[in-house]
């Protein structure tokens, strides 16, 4: 197996292991919130659908993020501007996609990052698409946002739901 069937193997396993997670949930589970300072469950995973959609179209298809040309900020209801990195306590706690509406992102998100990651080489993963980030190369953004950080996101997941008294799927 060489490096990019491996990543593509394991962004597998993390779509299955968000859609196995929150899949069984109530709307009511997937926007439970500890405290009013924590993320929700509907936050993490459309969160990291969003990350996945800004590697995909930024890093590798230098194209514009299916979040805004397909209407999925629309769809969500969201001011533009509004991106998985900038929302406030407040605006998370209001963030109250449907189940339905995330599973739908989060499919197209993972169809068009299969299909890009599908597009790189060995030497792509070498190649640092931002001159001034010389060290950024795709193959670190690679191991940090699109693997590291969506298993870091899928066990925030699983935390919420443990905090609910729910285990988490096997």
């Amino acid at each position: 197996m060489d490096t990019i069937d491996f990543v593509r193997s394991a962004v597998q396993d993390i779509q299955r292991g968000f859609q196995t997670e929150i899949e069984p949930l109530t709307q009511e589970q997937i926007i439970y919130r500890p405290t009013k300072e924590a993320n929700t469950i509907a936050f993490v995973a459309w969160h990291m659908t969003n990350s996945w959609d800004g590697f995909a179209h930024r890093a590798v298809l230098n194209k514009p993020l299916l979040w805004t040309s397909d209407g999925w900020m629309e769809k969500f209801d969201l001011k533009d501007g509004m991106n998985s990195g900038n929302m406030t306590p407040e605006q998370i706690g209001a963030f109250n996609p449907s189940k339905d509406l995330l599973f739908s992102y989060s499919q197209r998100v993972h169809q068009v990052l299969m299909e890009a990651l599908g597009t790189l080489t060995e030497a792509d993963l070498d190649k640092a698409p931002n001159p001034e980030r010389p060290t950024m190369t795709l193959g670190r953004n690679v191991s940090n946002l699109v693997l590291g950080h969506a298993f870091w996101h899928l066990g925030d997941i699983r935390f919420l739901k443990g905090m609910q008294g729910m285990p988490w799927s096997r």
